[in-house]
C-alpha cells in the first residue's frame, strides 16, 4: 500500500532548519537539537548529514555564493596537521569518508592533504588495513573503516587508478562463495554455522563495500548467492529490523538488494516481494511521523539522514509505494559513502 510521505519530507526540511546555527566563522548544522551549545562546531556530522539530507530531498543550493558556504563549513572540521575531520561518535575513517563525500556534494574537496592516511597509499600497507579488520565479530563497525579508506582517498584525488585496481582485486578475492558476504572464511564455519556477529551485521558492513563497487561500476563476485542470503535471512529468526525506528537499517538492507538487480535477473520477484514486505512497517512508521507532530523537529540528523536514504532507495526499487512531490535522490548514485 502506497504512502504519502511528503509530509515527512516537510518534516525533514523543518528538521533542517531547526538545526542550523551560526557562529563568528559561519553557518554549521548541529547534529543533536539538544546538543551543549557551547560545544560549537565539535561534530561535523549535523552538517555533513545536513548535506546529504538537502540532496536527497533536491533541497541543494545553486547559487555559487550558498556552495561556497556549504563548503567552507565542511572544511572548517578538517585538522591541518593530519588532515582528519573532527566527528564524534564514530572511526575517524568515518568521519573523514563522511566529510568529504559530503563536500562532493558542492563539487568541494579537503583544504589540506590527508596525511594520516598516508600509510593506506601504498599496497602493502592498504592490504594490511584491510587484513587487520575485525571481520568476524564487529564486520559492521569495521566496515567503516574498509570503506572510508577508499570513499576518502578517491574522492580527495589522492590515489590513482592503480590504488582502485588493488582494493578491488583484494575485495573480489575475498568475497564469500557460499554467501556473496564479506569476507570469506570469517562468516561461517564449515556447518555453516555463524564464526562470530550476527548475520545482518556482516551484511551492513558489506553494504559499505558495494557502494564503492557500484561508484565504479564494478560487478559483485557472487551476486545470486547474495540474493540467495538476503532471501533467507528475511525469512530466519535472525532478521533484526527495529519496528519504529529512525536508523541506517533501511538503506544497509535495501540498497544490497537493488545492487543485486542492477547486475542480475536471478529470484527478481522475490527480491521484489521482500523489499515490499520488510519495508512495509518502516513506510508506515514514516507516514505516522509526518502526520503526527509535523511541526516538530526531529532530535537527530544522523539517523535521520539514514532513514531518508532508505526511503530514498525503496522509492527507487518500488515506486508505487512511496509518493513525494519530487522523486528522492539517493547520495549512493553520485558517489560513494554513507
Amino acid at each position: 500500500m502506497a504512502i504519502k510521505a511528503q509530509p515527512f519530507i516537510n518534516r525533514v526540511l523543518l528538521t533542517l532548519d531547526a538545526h542550523l546555527a551560526k557562529d563568528a566563522n559561519g553557518m554549521f548544522y548541529e547534529r543533536f537539537l539538544h546538543a551543549d551549545k557551547q560545544a560549537g562546531r565539535s561534530d561535523v556530522y549535523g552538517t555533513a548529514d545536513a548535506a546529504n539530507l538537502l540532496y536527497t530531498v533536491n533541497g541543494l543550493p545553486e547559487a555559487e555564493a550558498e556552495k561556497s558556504a556549504w563548503k567552507q563549513a565542511l572544511q572548517s572540521f578538517q585538522e591541518q596537521g593530519s588532515g582528519m575531520f573532527r566527528g564524534l561518535y564514530h572511526n575517524e575513517l568515518h568521519s573523514a569518508a563522511f566529510a568529504i563525500s559530503a563536500l562532493e556534494l558542492f563539487d568541494g574537496k579537503p583544504l589540506y592533504p590527508l596525511q594520516q592516511f598516508a600509510a593506506y597509499r601504498s599496497k602493502a600497507g592498504l592490504y594490511e588495513l584491510l587484513e587487520q579488520l575485525d571481520w568476524v565479530q564487529q564486520p559492521w563497525g569495521e566496515s567503516q573503516k574498509g570503506s572510508g579508506v577508499f570513499a576518502s582517498l578517491v574522492l580527495a584525488q589522492e590515489v590513482d587508478a592503480a590504488w582502485e585496481a588493488w582494493y578491488f582485486d583484494w575485495l573480489k578475492e575475498q568475497a564469500d562463495p557460499a554467501t556473496g558476504l564479506w569476507r570469506k572464511g570469517c562468516i561461517v564455519d564449515g556447518d555453516g554455522e555463524l564464526r562470530g556477529a550476527p548475520l545482518f551485521h556482516h551484511l551492513a558492513g558489506s553494504f559499505h563495500y558495494l557502494f564503492n563497487m557500484a561508484y565504479r561500476e564494478q560487478s559483485i563476485p557472487y551476486v545470486e548467492a547474495l540474493v540467495d542470503t538476503c532471501i533467507a535471512l528475511f525469512h530466519s529468526e535472525r532478521w533484526e529490523q527495529p519496528k519504529e525506528q529512525l536508523s541506517f537499517f533501511e538503506i544497509d538492507w535495501v540498497y544490497v538488494l537493488g545492487c543485486c538487480l542492477k547486475q542480475t535477473s536471478y529470484r527478481r520477484e522475490e527480491v521484489l516481494a521482500v523489499v515490499r514486505e520488510s519495508a512495509a512497517p518502516f513506510l508506515a512508521y514514516i507516514e505516522k511521523l509526518g502526520e503526527q507532530s509535523p511541526a516538530e523537529p526531529f532530535e537527530d540528523l544522523h539517523s535521520l539522514c539514514g532513514a531518508v536514504s532508505g526511503l530514498a532507495v525503496i522509492q527507487q526499487l518500488v515506486p508505487e509505494l512511496v509518493l513525494t512531490d519530487r522523486p528522492l535522490q539517493l547520495v549512493l548514485d553520485r558517489r560513494p559513502f554513507i
